[in-house]
């Protein structure tokens, strides 16, 4: 993006107020469906055979926690033939899972379970899988075989909508094969700047209650002025890990831009598209973990040229997101 260009910057700022209000979570128009009122997928359910070995295998390997409970309770004979269920069936029992920034998992459990014991074939009927998103699929897998679970397929690649992504598969005790995918990078469907964005967990913001001091808020707007006036391409990707998770996403006009390395890179071409300008702090405050870094920037003759906002959602005392807002702009050249 080039900071000298007027009809850029206020298409800097529509996208990034978009974005930011998509992202958290705090849009003022709903989701454009046919059905009123909806939004998203809340949660996904799975059948288990035993539902305390399937909540301590989440949850000790993925860190998916336990949150609301029902039943067990008996099933009415209505219920089970309205939903389909075997009628020796007596009891159910569910327990949903907040699996991290994603969707939940609600897990079911019948006693007696007189439904089938084999697994469907994936070609079957309303036979499905769902997938756990990870930041390096290596290290994941690597973990799990670790820990004895079974990889029933290698790592795959995509390609065209679905380059940059990577996937494998696994089986859990019972059975059921679960999905690992990765694509830190973003997908090549991103890379056509398409109307519709792709939900990915280093983008999904989740609002904290957080408490920032004034010298910690001081620390961060040294670390970005510091970060973004370093003009060594090289020691500050280094300097990129002090302020930044490393699964950090930046939004601008011209693409989605995600961890250090492309981060690293777009600095640069901001820099040398408006050699000589600098930024500097006007002010910074805070509202839990979301924090707003006032700027100037310009050249040494006119350091006021330009001034705008950075909005930073915080977690663990670093940015994960990173959205430009423009409140000054350059005076149209006549």
């Amino acid at each position: 993006m080039k900071i000298n260009n007027q009809i850029k910057f206020a298409a800097i700022g529509r996208a990034a107020l978009a974005t930011v209000l998509m992202v958290t979570g705090l849009s003022i128009s709903k989701v454009n469906a046919q059905a009123p009122g909806v939004v998203g997928i809340d949660h996904v359910g799975i059948n288990v055979p035993d539902i305390d070995e399937a909540v301590k295998y989440f949850h000790d390997l993925f860190g998916f926690e336990p949150v609301t409970q029902l039943g067990p309770f008996s099933m009415p004979a209505e219920w089970k033939k309205t939903f389909h269920i075997h009628e020796n069936a007596d009891q159910v029992e569910l327990k949903m899972l907040r699996a991290g920034d994603g969707s939940n998992i609600e897990l079911f459990a019948y006693k007696p379970n007189s439904g089938s014991k084999e697994q469907p074939y994936r070609d079957d009927i309303s036979a499905t899988h769902f997938a756990i998103y990870t930041s390096d699929i290596k290290a994941t897998k690597a973990y799990l075989e670790g820990k004895g679970v079974k990889f029933v397929s290698d790592i795959q690649s995509g390609g065209g909508d679905t380059e940059g992504e990577k996937w494998v598969y696994f089986e859990t005790p019972w059975g059921a094969t679960i999905e690992l995918n990765s694509y830190p990078e973003g997908k090549g469907y991103e890379k056509h700047n398409p109307t519709v964005k792709l939900w990915t967990a280093s983008s999904e913001i989740e609002l904290l209650t957080a408490k920032y001091s004034k010298a910690e808020l001081k620390k961060i707007a040294e670390l970005q002025i510091e970060i973004w006036n370093n003009r060594d391409e090289k020691s500050r990707l280094t300097e990129l890990s002090r302020l930044y998770t490393d699964n950090i996403v930046f939004f601008d006009e011209e693409a989605v831009v995600r961890g250090y390395a492309d981060l690293n890179t777009r600095i640069t071409q901001l820099q040398q598209q408006n050699p000589g300008f600098k930024f500097s702090l006007i002010r910074i405050d805070n509202s839990e973990n979301v924090v707003r870094y006032y700027w100037n920037y310009g050249p040494e003759s006119n350091p006021k040229l330009i001034a705008g906002m950075d909005l930073m959602i915080m977690k663990n005392g670093k940015a994960r997101s990173l959205n430009v807002f423009l409140d000054k702009l350059p005076p149209a050249k006549k």
